[in-house]
């Protein structure tokens, strides 16, 4: 016969299981709830990707198969010049690709509709600079430069693993005002240190992309350009959608309400 004691160890253990599976499931759940608001994003991150990847390669493919380097344009200015090496502001630059992922999906969570103003603002951004890489390539000549410290090899290591061309517009700004605008647009649903941290990382990779001498100061200055005209063009757009079809403005926001629609079904 169970004593008495052994019994209650017993019950101790099946409450102990019983909460274990318990908060599992809650886990679960959780990840469950999230991926169903984030799902939708999956299908324009690959989109994004590719043309990532070809905007940037692409060009580099077709001078590569015509036996040619691109040319040698250099937008520099007597500003340039003056703009110190400061080889700290790597660790920022490193972040872009990584925090801007994040930041994607984030705001895919946080708000819809300007997820999709963002992504279509991002294609067509880094679709200019494609054709502006192809038409009118650009170079920058690194500076004499003796490395010291780690942080200092971190930047030589940098410039050696990417190549000099594909500068005019620069696609790192693209990405740190991508961030900027995604913090500034989410709403309530994005917390509002991670706003402050990234809108502060974003502002730090903008300055990184001269001041660790990856960029002329006019490439900075085209991304901007360039990135909130077609952010402007994208709203004016959405908005004249919205007037003609009503609320729901955004085609694929559209399908994606429709395909929700027939699966509860």
């Amino acid at each position: 016969m169970k004593t008495e004691e052994t019994k209650q160890i017993e019950f101790s253990s099946e409450n102990a299981g019983a909460a274990e599976n318990k908060k599992t499931n809650k886990t679960k759940e959780k990840l469950k709830r999230l991926y169903g608001r984030i799902s939708y994003a999956i299908k324009p991150f690959i989109i994004f990707v590719a043309v990532l990847f070809v905007t940037y390669f692409g060009n580099q493919l077709v001078y590569w198969l015509m036996g040619s380097n691109g040319g040698g344009n250099y937008p520099e200015i007597p500003l340039d010049s003056k703009i110190p090496l400061i080889s700290w502001f790597v660790y920022p630059y490193y972040l872009t690709f990584p925090l801007g992922i994040i930041t994607f999906f984030y705001l895919a969570y946080a708000n819809k509709k300007s997820f999709y103003a963002l992504f279509y603002t991002l294609v067509i951004s880094f679709a200019i600079s494609g054709v502006i890489y192809l038409f009118w390539q650009t170079k920058f000549t690194k500076p004499d430069f003796t490395p010291v410290t780690f942080t200092d090899r971190l930047v030589v290591g940098t410039w050696g693993s990417t190549s000099p061309i594909n500068c005019f517009p620069s696609q790192h700004s693209y990405m740190a005002i991508a961030m900027i605008i995604a913090c500034l647009t989410a709403g309530k649903d994005m917390k509002w240190w991670y706003k402050i941290f990234t809108i502060a990382v974003g502002i730090m990779i903008l300055l990184a992309t001269f001041f660790i001498k990856q960029h002329f100061f006019l490439d900075w200055v085209a991304s901007l350009v360039i990135m909130l005209l077609a952010y402007f063009a994208v709203l004016i757009y959405f908005h004249k959608k919205k007037k003609k079809h009503g609320e729901q403005s955004m085609p694929w926001a559209q399908a994606s309400e429709k395909i929700k629609g027939i699966k509860e079904k």
